[in-house]
């Protein structure tokens, strides 16, 4: 099965090429790069040493050293999702935190192992020594800890972006999370089987080391597939949301202590106004038509009119829709047609929002109002 691996590692330099030569390339492609790049390092790793393994050791240098990069994967993934958010994401000096198990390990394994001389090393690798090691109990757990934890990190990441886009933007088709969720949800399913064949193991030896290291670095190879598959046809998965600053940048600040009167004023600004008639409204440039600041917008909006921006725009449009249908002078327009001229300007979003709040169809809808 070591073919699996190779096809891994060529695939891997494969996206790389692809990624490194992306035309309008973001900081977020160099991260995509870095996690596909320790993906191929590993899985390389672990072919040399199946390779030794199996050859009677021609490189013992590269012996037992690919488990030490499982400690890089997670920071990398964590890096990747939070520059997706930020496009002004840069590397601080406490982020180095992120690589201290890595370091940690390393300078253990190189103390106990890597240091030893060629001859013994082989012996302990040869007859699967080391796995009797407290050691190596630790590493296991450790690595287990470690991906997991950042794997649901990133989740958790990635729903808080889903919340973000929904309280700046009226549509999100343009954001594609799925992609992002995808790589997540594989890599933490990848690592959970992985996870527990070696924790079993220690338990229940069920099988040679080597054994185990073919299932699990085959699961990686997959993996770096699944990228693949997804990230080729991905146009772009940068999020991009305004900076802080830019939010906060306003001329005149409402009276916050008539919250209700300002609710007033803008459901009288929606519907004289219709700026929800615009397709690419959002909260900043609402927040700037009411000379408001907008977290003050987005705080009635969710506080005290439990809403979201996404929504609260939408039902704007679905209303101005439910009007323009029974029009006369609409009658040779498409449902789709009059949607968007209502706002939308996808037809999945439209059907979505439609019948988030009407329950049904446009079309039956058109159909009981006729």
């Amino acid at each position: 099965m070591n073919y699996i691996l190779i096809i891994g590692i060529f695939q891997a330099l494969f996206l790389i090429l692809l990624l490194f030569n992306k035309k309008d390339k973001v900081k977020s492609d160099v991260y995509l790069g870095i996690i596909i790049a320790l993906y191929a390092l590993t899985i390389l790793l672990a072919y040399i040493e199946l390779h030794n393994i199996q050859n009677d050791f021609p490189f013992p240098q590269a012996i037992n050293l690919n488990w030490l990069i499982l400690f890089l994967h997670g920071p990398a993934l964590w890096f990747y999702i939070k520059s997706l958010g930020n496009p002004k994401f840069t590397f601080k000096p406490f982020y180095i935190l992120h690589f201290l198990p890595f370091i940690i390990f390393l300078v253990i394994h190189y103390i106990r192992f890597i240091s030893l001389p060629e001859i013994e090393k082989i012996t302990i690798v040869k007859n699967e020594l080391f796995t009797d090691q407290v050691f190596y109990k630790i590493s296991i757990l450790s690595i287990g800890i470690s991906t997991i934890t950042y794997n649901l990190w990133a989740l958790n990441l990635i729903k808080t972006y889903q919340r973000k886009l929904n309280d700046f933007f009226s549509k999100t088709d343009s954001f594609d999370l799925k992609w992002l969720r995808i790589l997540t949800i594989a890599s933490l399913s990848i690592y959970l089987v992985n996870v527990a064949l070696f924790n079993l193991d220690m338990i229940f030896h069920i099988a040679p080391y080597k054994t185990l290291m073919i299932i699990t670095y085959s699961f990686a190879s997959v993996y770096v597939l699944i990228i693949g598959f997804f990230g080729v046809q991905q146009k772009s998965i940068f999020i991009g949301f305004p900076n802080k600053e830019h939010l906060l940048r306003n001329n005149k600040k409402y009276a916050h202590n008539d919250e209700r009167g300002f609710i007033e004023k803008l459901q009288l600004f929606m519907n004289e106004e219709k700026p929800f008639l615009e397709p690419e409204l959002n909260l900043l440039k609402l927040s700037k038509l009411l000379n408001v600041k907008t977290e003050y917008l987005s705080e009635i909006l969710n506080s005290h009119m439990d809403q979201t921006f996404f929504d609260f725009i939408n039902k704007y449009r679905i209303e101005e829709f439910k009007k323009q249908c029974i029009y006369e002078e609409n009658k040779h327009f498409s449902i789709i047609g009059i949607a968007y001229n209502c706002g939308f300007n996808s037809k999945a979003s439209f059907y979505r929002a439609f019948k988030k709040f009407e329950g049904v169809s446009p079309s039956l809808y058109i159909h009981s109002v006729s």
